[in-house]
């Protein structure tokens, strides 16, 4: 069957309803629809007169020039995939861009953003799973005061306290509630596959957008995320392995990994190019890749304000069903 995308420049009236309609809902699981995804979700545009300050030594600061509304406006207007960067404070993980040059956002701390994520959804029970990726930043930059921290043992701790502070067990979809029986996440992944669709409605689902020692302090001593709270990114052929990053939508990786049962992410923009010239060629090729979060700058409610660029799902809708696992 031929689909067809139809990006409404304008598309500013939220979705009042309570449910997420797509077609066919009772039969299929949660990784055979397709939904929109905002980067760096949290967003403000840098302030003034800093930020003029910024770019005449950083060019490429340019690409901060881009803004969110708060997270619940966003879910109304049809978004259903999250992007958090988090910065270490012992006292309350903070959410923001760059240290001192970039900092602005709709909820400073992770509490605020999860809160904000939690009310929504509990008025709105039938929403289909929300996905948020949590990005950790731990590099560090010399103008930053305090200093950025490290995500220590300790501080991947807080993290998981902090979720579980905001939301109950039931609110959330844990890498447990995939497993099941199976010996590892993959397994179930590849062979039982994610859970009905219907069945995790009202569910958020959190995954640790990371690499390296952090990624391997947080699933030591957990085999295949036994436990845990966040699910991972993979990079292979992990135990974990059933969520996959892969922000090229051209990466031939892609329908492969949907149709064997993972969950992507992909990005139908990067750094304004896309946006400031409406090319919409790489947004086609991101709907077309199968991925199940198709991320952007510039979601619906958010078009460009030149050009009208904007990344939507066809008739206004959060979510519809994936061109490529839900064949």
């Amino acid at each position: 069957m031929k689909t067809t995308f139809v990006i409404l420049a304008m598309l500013t009236v939220p979705l009042c309803a309570s449910a997420d309609p797509v077609e066919n809902s009772a039969n299929l699981r949660m990784n055979q629809i397709q939904v929109v995804a905002t980067h760096n979700s949290y967003h403000l545009r840098p302030s003034e007169p800093l930020f003029s300050q910024v770019k005449a030594v950083y060019p490429d600061a340019v690409t901060w020039e881009y803004e969110h509304r708060p997270l619940d406006e966003q879910l109304d207007s049809g978004v259903r995939g999250f992007e958090l960067d988090l910065y270490h404070d012992p006292e309350a993980i903070r959410v923001f861009h760059v240290p001192a040059f970039d900092a602005n956002s709709t909820c400073e701390t992770l509490v605020d953003c999860l809160t904000v994520l939690r009310d929504w959804s509990r008025t709105h029970p039938q929403h289909v799973p929300v996905i948020v990726l949590l990005e950790l930043k731990d590099e560090p930059i010399p103008q930053a005061k305090p200093p950025v921290l490290p995500f220590n043992g300790a501080a991947l701790e807080q993290l998981e306290a902090e979720l579980l502070s905001v939301f109950d067990e039931k609110h959330l979809l844990r890498p447990d509630d995939v497993r099941g029986d199976a010996l590892t996440l993959k397994d179930a992944v590849l062979n039982q596959g994610w859970p009905k669709l219907d069945d995790v409605r009202g569910r958020v689902m959190f995954v640790l957008h990371t690499s390296g020692t952090p990624a391997e302090r947080y699933a030591a001593d957990h085999p295949s995320l036994e436990g845990r709270v966040l699910f991972l990114q993979a990079f292979g052929e992990e135990d974990y392995a059933a969520v996959y990053v892969k922000n090229d939508p051209t990466d031939p990786e892609i329908p492969s990994l949907v149709r064997k049962g993972y969950i992507v992410r992909t990005r139908a923009d990067s750094n304004l190019k896309e946006a400031i010239a409406n090319d919409t060629t790489r947004r086609e090729k991101a709907f077309a890749s199968g991925a199940q979060l198709v991320t952007t700058d510039f979601p619906p409610g958010e078009a460009h304000e030149q050009t009208g660029y904007v990344v939507a799902i066809e008739g206004g809708k959060a979510a519809r069903v994936n061109p490529v696992a839900g064949e």
